[in-house]
């Protein structure tokens, strides 16, 4: 009998990803503030803003275990908040919470493959979907 190889390959659809809609995005802009002799404190806002969206995070979404994951970041917004906030200032906040949270033990290139940022109109207040992906597996024997 001649060797035998057999690939089997999970793709991202068949690993259940794991999501959840929050408020409001914060902006990068907003997370700190100056203090004396230019030192940076994290503005009020900033920690209230993580203190709100922490016991959801926490309760709804499931510690990543595959690493590096596909992060995906929808903003559902209005033409107002569109006009007024740039996407992808949303992200080291959301990427900090993450990481606050115990979803991601850092959010480096190696838990990280990638974070890709949409904005889809929607009326009414701004929400933020944040969902990862886990990489497709393969596992080969020989």
């Amino acid at each position: 009998m001649g060797d035998f190889c057999a690939i089997i390959v999970f793709s991202k659809d068949f690993i259940m990803s794991n999501s959840i809609i929050l408020g409001p995005p914060f902006s990068a802009n907003k997370m700190y503030v100056p203090i004396a002799r230019g030192k940076l404190v994290k503005s009020a806002k900033y920690r209230k803003w993580i203190e709100l969206n922490s016991v959801k995070v926490k309760e709804d979404l499931s510690p990543a275990t595959i690493f590096p994951v596909t992060i995906d970041v929808l903003i559902l917004a209005n033409h107002q908040w569109t006009s007024r906030n740039d996407p992808d200032n949303c992200l080291k906040p959301i990427m900090d919470l993450l990481v606050s949270c115990g979803i991601l033990p850092d959010d480096t290139n190696r838990y990280v493959a990638s974070i890709g940022t949409r904005v889809l109109y929607c009326p009414g207040e701004a929400s933020v979907r944040i969902s990862y992906e886990y990489p497709d597996i393969v596992l080969a024997t020989y």
